[in-house]
C-alpha cells in the first residue's frame, strides 16, 4: 500500500515540476532576449512642377461676346399704291445694291396721268393770273381817268384795281404748282431705289403683287459698318477706362473681335462706338457697342479682318464679318502696374496658391484676384517676384509638406494682337515687363487648363 501511494504522488508531482521548470526556462529566455532597434522611415519629398512668377505692368481686358447687327437698317415700304411690274434681279436676300439703284418698280400709268393733269392745271392757273393782271391794268387806267379830284376809300380802290381777283389767281397758281410737285414726287416713288450701299436682308413682295401705301417691301441694311452689343458685368466696369460720351473720339477704346472658322481664328479691330447709359435691371450688366467698318470687304480700302496665323494674308482670304455672326470680344481696359499673372490651374478654389519655399516646403498663400481672362488670372497682392507656385491640385497637401521641384516653368510674355496705329489691326499693345524673364521655350501642357475662365 505505501508503495502504491508513493507511486501516485510521484505521478502527480513530476508533471507539475516539469511544467514549472519549463515556465522558468521560458521566462529566462524572454527576459534575456536582445532589445530590437526601432527603424525610422525617412519621409520622401513629393515631386511637383512649379511656376516662377514676376510682377508686370499689364493692360487688363474683359472677355465678352455678342452678335453682329447692322448699324443702319431700313424697313422698305411703299409710298404709293399700285401693282409691281418690275423687280430687280438682285432684290433677294443677300443681294447687294449701290445707293440709287432700282430695287423694284410699281405701275406708274396712273401717276403719269396725274402728272399731265397737274401740268395742265398749272398752265390754266398761269393763264388766269395773266388775265387778271391784264384786267387790273385796264382798271388802273380807268381809275386814273375817272378819279380826278374825287375821294374814294382804300377798299374801293382795291376792288377797282382787282387786287382780290389777282390774289386768288396767284393762290390758285401756287396750289397748282404744289399739285405738280406732288404728282412728280409720286411718279418718282413708283421706282423704289436703294437708300444707301447695302444688302437685302429679306423680301416680302413679288412681281404682279398689288401694294398699298405703307406696305412693307423688304428689309435692307447698310454695309459700311456693323455693330456688336457687348454685355459687361457691373462689377467689372471699374476695369475699363470708359471715356465720357463726348470724348469717345478723342480717347478710343480698342476692342478685338474674333471668330473661329475651320480651325483658324480671324480677328477684327473694333472701336467703342457708344455706351448705353442704363444698367439692365435683371442681369446687372451694362452694354457697350463696338463698331467695325467695312465688314463685308466691299470697299478695298481700310479692310480690317486679318488672321493671327498670317497678319499679312491677302484681303480676299479673309471672310466677311456677316450680320448675325456670334463673336468673342476682348475689351482692352486700364493698364495696371505690379500685377502677377498666373494660369488658372494653380489657383485653388478659395483664392489661395501653394507656394514652395527655398527650403523645399509648401504652404498656402492667400491672394487677391483683380481679374481673369481665358488664359490667366491676375493677382494684385499676395505674391512677389520669383515666388514659386506649385502647379495644379496637390493631393494630401498640408502646410509644411516637403517637396522637390521637378520642373520650373516661367510664363512667356503676354501675347498681343491689336495695334494702336494700324487700321488693319492685328497686334494690341505689348505687355511691359517690370523684371527680366527667362522664357522657357517649351511650356508645359498643364498651362492650357480646362478650368480657364472668361471675365
Amino acid at each position: 500500500m505505501p508503495s502504491s501511494q508513493s507511486t501516485s504522488k510521484r505521478a502527480i508531482v513530476t508533471p507539475a515540476v516539469i511544467l514549472m521548470i519549463a515556465c522558468a526556462i521560458a521566462y529566462a529566455l524572454y527576459a534575456s532576449k536582445p532589445e530590437q532597434a526601432q527603424q525610422v522611415l525617412e519621409q520622401q519629398p513629393m515631386l511637383v512642377d512649379a511656376i516662377e512668377v514676376f510682377r508686370e505692368t499689364i493692360q487688363l481686358k474683359i472677355i465678352t461676346q455678342g452678335s453682329v447687327v447692322p448699324k443702319t437698317e431700313t424697313r422698305l415700304s411703299s409710298e404709293v399704291q399700285g401693282r409691281i411690274i418690275e423687280v430687280a434681279e438682285n432684290f433677294v436676300a443677300g443681294g447687294y445694291f449701290k445707293q440709287g439703284e432700282m430695287l423694284l418698280k410699281i405701275d406708274d400709268l396712273e401717276y403719269r396721268t396725274a402728272l399731265k393733269r397737274a401740268h395742265a392745271s398749272v398752265a390754266s392757273s398761269k393763264t388766269r393770273l395773266a388775265e387778271e393782271q391784264g384786267r387790273a391794268e385796264v382798271a388802273y387806267q380807268d381809275w386814273q381817268r375817272n378819279n380826278k379830284g374825287g375821294k374814294r376809300t382804300a377798299k374801293a380802290k382795291s376792288l377797282a384795281l382787282r387786287k382780290p381777283q389777282i390774289a386768288e389767281a396767284q393762290a390758285n397758281l401756287i396750289a397748282a404748282q404744289a399739285d405738280l410737285e406732288k404728282a412728280q414726287e409720286n411718279l418718282k416713288r413708283t421706282s423704289i431705289s436703294a437708300p444707301y450701299d447695302g444688302l437685302v436682308r429679306s423680301r416680302n413682295v413679288d412681281l404682279g403683287q398689288h401694294v398699298s401705301v405703307g406696305s412693307e417691301l423688304g428689309l435692307y441694311f447698310a454695309t459700311d459698318s456693323v455693330e456688336v452689343r457687348l454685355p459687361v458685368p457691373e462689377h467689372k466696369l471699374a476695369l475699363l477706362d470708359i471715356p465720357a460720351a463726348s470724348n469717345l473720339n478723342q480717347k478710343p477704346v480698342l476692342i478685338q473681335l474674333s471668330v473661329s472658322l475651320n480651325n483658324k481664328t480671324f480677328y477684327w479691330r473694333a472701336e467703342l462706338s457708344r455706351v448705353e447709359s442704363v444698367l439692365d435691371d435683371r442681369t446687372r450688366v451694362l452694354h457697350v457697342v463696338a463698331q467695325v467698318n467695312n465688314p463685308y470687304q466691299l470697299n478695298n480700302t481700310n479692310t480690317q479682318p486679318t488672321s493671327k496665323a498670317s497678319a499679312s494674308s491677302a484681303i480676299s482670304s479673309n471672310p466677311p464679318l456677316r450680320v448675325g455672326t456670334f463673336v468673342h470680344a476682348e475689351i482692352y481696359g486700364k493698364t495696371i502696374e505690379n500685377i502677377v499673372r498666373i494660369p488658372h490651374n494653380v489657383l485653388q478654389t478659395d483664392n489661395k496658391v501653394w507656394l514652395v519655399t527655398p527650403e523645399g516646403s509648401m504652404y498656402e498663400q492667400p491672394v487677391e484676384v483683380i481679374a481673369n481672362d481665358n488664359e490667366y488670372t491676375y493677382i494684385s497682392s499676395g505674391l512677389k517676384d520669383h515666388d514659386k507656385i506649385a502647379m495644379g491640385y496637390v493631393d494630401n497637401s498640408i502646410p509644411g509638406t516637403k517637396v522637390t521641384i521637378a520642373k520650373l516653368i516661367q510664363l512667356p510674355p503676354r501675347e498681343s494682337y491689336i495695334s494702336h496705329n494700324d487700321d488693319s489691326a492685328v497686334t494690341p499693345p505689348s505687355t511691359v515687363l517690370q523684371s527680366e524673364q527667362v522664357v522657357t521655350p517649351a511650356i508645359d501642357s498643364t498651362l492650357n487648363s480646362p478650368l480657364a475662365r472668361d471675365i
